[in-house]
């Protein structure tokens, strides 16, 4: 009995992680940028702080729970523009009234390692990373 328990919960164990990689991307920020006077990109101070920094973004709302860009606050509303696929990113968005935040993975791009770019709330900027 207790070893096709122990193989019921490692069999249980394998098939949420398969999932959890199926209805969000777990991902990693290895940038954070703002824009200067001149229209030109430039690493944020707040780079220091948010580099190495981990979040969740659900594959069917859109909604990004963890250190850095998340959309609780959101005004309840978080969306898909584009599922993503082999040819196109996964694009999301979260509504935080009188500002939108917009989050892309590059899905298409080939390996485990996706690339994001996401234009965050909270003067955080243009936060880029990889997912996976």
């Amino acid at each position: 009995m207790i070893r096709i328990t122990n193989i019921l919960i490692i069999f249980l164990l394998s098939s949420v992680n398969v999932l959890a990689g199926e209805r969000a991307y777990t991902c990693e920020v290895l940038h954070v940028y703002k824009l200067s006077e001149d229209g030109s990109l430039v690493t944020s101070g707040f780079e220091k702080q948010m580099k190495g920094s981990g979040f969740s973004v659900s594959r069917i709302t859109g909604e990004i729970i963890g250190e850095v860009i998340p959309t609780e606050m959101a005004k309840g509303s978080t969306g898909i523009t584009n599922k993503g696929s082999e040819r196109n990113s996964f694009k999301a968005w979260a509504d935080f009234g009188n500002q939108l935040q917009l989050t892309e993975v590059q899905e298409f791009r080939r390996g485990r390692y996706k690339p994001f770019v996401s234009s965050s709330m909270g003067g955080a900027g243009i936060v880029t990373g990889i997912c996976k």
